[in-house]
């Protein structure tokens, strides 16, 4: 039985994450686009944006680190621009706001104490 539980577990906790992660890319869409923004799009970019800058990023760091992390984060905002239905200038947006609203989430839980174990809580 134990042997199951491993797997299990890992895929709840793939599952939490993925959630979590999706929060701040649903927030910061709702702002940007609100019409097209759902919370099931937002997973889906989450999900395969992630994906495609893994793959485009260790692709062309073969080329260059440096290239490599701009052309991942260029495929992430096509990503972006797909799931959303936005233009280039709209997914950078939604990008660059969801980083920022994952900061302030960050933030505010390690003020009530809730941080990574790791980092420990803000002073």
């Amino acid at each position: 039985m134990p042997l199951i539980l491993g797997p299990i577990s890992a895929i709840i906790a793939f599952i939490i994450a993925w959630i979590v992660i999706s929060i701040p890319t649903w927030l910061a869409g709702k702002v940007v686009t609100p019409r097209t923004t759902t919370f099931g799009r937002a997973m889906l970019a989450t999900l395969i944006g992630v994906v495609v800058y893994a793959i485009f990023t260790a692709l062309f760091s073969l080329i260059s680190p440096l290239i490599g992390v701009i052309i991942g984060f260029i495929a992430f905002l096509g990503v972006y621009k797909v799931v959303f239905n936005t233009g280039w200038v709209q997914a950078l947006g939604i990008a660059i706001l969801a980083i920022i609203i994952a900061f302030i989430i960050l933030f505010l839980l390690g003020l009530i104490g809730i941080t990574l174990p790791h980092l420990g809580p803000f002073r």
